[in-house]
Parts: structure tokens; C-alpha cells; sequence
């Protein structure tokens, strides 16, 4: 991804908050941020279709009216149908060929992985690196280092780190060499400020 990319990457997850605080939440970081460096991802696989839909209808608002990004996981078809600017997929899902034969060359194409030394896809424009700082789906935290490492070997991609990522460790990974951090539990605090600053994309 190039320099005027995301550099906080946020997941949408029913599962942790009900949709009007997600919305709220998300709406004061979007405000918060500097114009087109936050990107909200809708995920919610366990959401029904209508409700899903709903959801994205409301993220792919928010982003466009404040000019920030919108996206969907894993669902080339509805990141078709809403024009979103990135489709992110699993770590065992649709190809990145197919995906960007798909899409076409504009939206950015980013997976989620495991290891730093995970295959390359060059029809990628991010890989998403978890878990990084804390224990994530029973795997035990990667590190800075293995995060380091990648951004070393592979640097023909941008990189993004998840897993524990807040406001105390977010520049840790750009240190690191990472392009910028992705969040889930991070994008609900009450206070978006403290990581945005961290990040260096808070709107003065």
C-alpha cells in the first residue's frame, strides 16, 4: 500500500459490542483521524445476511463521509457491490489472483497470516501479521521480532500488525517497520485520541 494508506486498519465484531456503540465508537475515530488513514473492515461472519448488510451500509456511510476507508472480509461480491477501496482475506481464502481478477487493479488486496515467513502473493497489497502481543485463538504471541523480520525479508508489501495491538505498543510496531496496526478491541475504547497519536494520525 502506498504512503496515503491506512495506517489503523479496525474490524467490525458484534461479538464484543452492540451495533450502536461500534457505530458510535467508530465514528469519533473516524472524525478524530486524519482523512483517509483509518479503515473500517466489516467482518461479523455470525450476523445474518440482512443484518450483516445493514452493517456494511452503515460503515461504508461513516467512511465515505468522513474520507476515510471501507472494506470487507473475505467477500469479493460485496466489496463489488459497495465499490469498496480494499477487500482483506483470510488467511486460507479466496486467492489473491482470483480476487484481483475479480476486483481489478484499484482496490487493495490484503491477508490475514500466521507466520512471518508466510507464502508471497504479489497480487497483495498488505498482509495483516497476528498475533503480535497477546495470545490469540491459542496461539502464543508472536513478537515484535517475527514482526521485524517479516518487514526485513518481504518488503515489497506492506505489513500490519494485530493481536493485543493499543495505544501503549502501536508505535512499537511501526518501529518495527510495520506500515500500521489493525484493531479490534482497541477501536471501542472510549478515548480514540490516545492511539491515533500513537499512530501519528490524529487530526490537529
Amino acid at each position: 500500500m502506498a504512503d496515503s494508506a491506512p495506517r489503523l486498519l479496525v474490524f467490525s465484531d458484534t461479538t464484543r459490542a452492540a451495533i450502536p456503540a461500534i457505530i458510535q465508537r467508530f465514528t469519533m475515530l473516524a472524525e478524530r483521524a486524519v482523512e483517509g488513514r483509518v479503515q473500517f473492515t466489516l467482518r461479523d461472519y455470525s450476523l445474518s445476511a440482512r443484518e450483516r448488510w445493514a452493517l456494511g451500509e452503515r460503515l461504508a456511510e461513516l467512511a465515505n463521509r468522513t474520507q476515510q476507508w471501507f472494506a470487507v472480509a473475505e467477500r469479493a461480491d460485496l466489496a463489488l457491490a459497495w465499490g469498496c477501496r480494499a477487500l482483506h482475506l483470510p488467511e486460507h481464502g479466496l486467492s489473491a489472483a482470483d480476487a484481483r481478477r475479480y476486483l481489478g487493479p484499484e482496490v487493495a488486496l490484503s491477508r490475514g497470516c500466521h507466520d512471518p515467513a508466510c507464502a508471497v502473493e504479489a497480487e497483495l497489497d498488505a498482509r495483516l501479521l497476528s498475533p503480535i502481543f497477546g495470545t490469540r485463538k491459542g496461539r502464543s504471541a508472536l513478537g515484535l521480532g517475527a514482526l521485524a523480520r517479516a518487514c526485513a525479508e518481504q518488503p515489497g508489501i506492506s505489513w500490519y500488525a494485530l493481536g493485543a495491538v493499543e495505544a501503549g505498543n502501536a508505535q512499537a510496531c511501526l518501529t518495527a517497520g510495520a506500515a500500521g496496526v489493525a484493531v479490534i478491541g482497541a477501536a471501542l475504547e472510549p478515548d480514540p485520541e490516545p492511539l491515533l497519536s500513537a499512530l501519528g494520525i490524529l487530526r490537529r
